[in-house]
């Protein structure tokens, strides 16, 4: 009998039993461009100091998510904050793409795994390490997933202009948080990793099947690469700086759209 993992058995039908379409209908008028986050501190301050309205809602079980209308200097834009993890997120995201979403950044917090890269430092990753379990059901499987290059140089540029340090590399995807384990952190650092998160590389697989354009950033939040963990930005977290990035999130997608 064949032993291999069921997460490993990727089935190509393009269709499921249950489509984002039979529960998600797409609205006229819908800005194509959206943000997503997981910063609730920013996305309060963005919805609170820009011209917003609630256009839609995600509602599923013990899941309630609002959706936004939100006028960013730049132009009008959808905007969410999703709760923490793939397979939420990656629900989210089916849902925003199927009201009309075609363009989508994510900015959000990840764990710095190298020492040359404080934390503060944004990562625009080249790439998504898949050791989380969403992607697997999009995509065959594979050590990576990529998020648009296109919208990846956008990000760059706008966190340029806006004077925020970024940087590039791999980012690691992992569901859990509570098993980042010195020998995963290392091997993944071998691999190139400068960070670890928990949904880049679900949201770029997803995109990559839905055929939309996703690109995504994260700074560094908490090190894990010392002799002990260091949490500091997530008990002491600098408002400002998490919203100018997702701002900068923002007037990307709106400029894409």
């Amino acid at each position: 009998m064949d032993q291999q993992a069921p997460i490993l058995e990727f089935d190509h039908s393009p269709t499921a039993i249950i489509e984002p379409s039979m529960w998600h209908n797409p609205i006229d008028g819908l800005p194509t461009a959206a943000v997503i986050t997981w910063m609730t501190d920013a996305f309060e301050r963005l919805i609170s100091e820009h011209a917003s309205h609630v256009c839609y809602r995600m509602t599923a079980e013990s899941a309630d998510l609002a959706v936004y209308q939100v006028d960013v200097p730049d132009g009008p834009i959808v905007a969410a904050l999703s709760h923490v993890g793939a397979p939420v997120s990656g629900a989210l995201f089916e849902t925003l793409i199927a009201i009309g979403c075609t363009t989508t950044i994510a900015v959000g917090s990840s764990g710095g795994l190298v020492a040359e890269h404080p934390p503060g430092m944004v990562v625009v990753p080249d790439a998504a390490i898949r050791d989380e379990g969403v992607s697997y059901h999009y995509a065959p499987p594979a050590r990576l997933a990529h998020p648009d290059p296109g919208l990846q140089t956008a990000l760059r540029g706008a966190f340029a202009d806006a004077g925020i340090a970024a940087t590039t590399g791999h980012v690691w995807t992992t569901d859990a948080f509570f098993r980042e384990t010195p020998t995963k952190v290392a091997a993944r650092v071998s691999e190139g990793a400068i960070a670890v998160d928990m949904e880049a590389s679900a949201l770029a697989t997803i995109a990559s099947f839905r055929g939309t354009r996703h690109g995504h950033a994260v700074y560094m939040a908490d090190t894990l690469h010392g002799d002990e963990w260091d949490p500091t930005d997530l008990v002491q977290r600098d408002t400002d700086f998490r919203y100018r990035l997702l701002l900068a999130g923002a007037s990307t997608a709106a400029q894409q759209r």
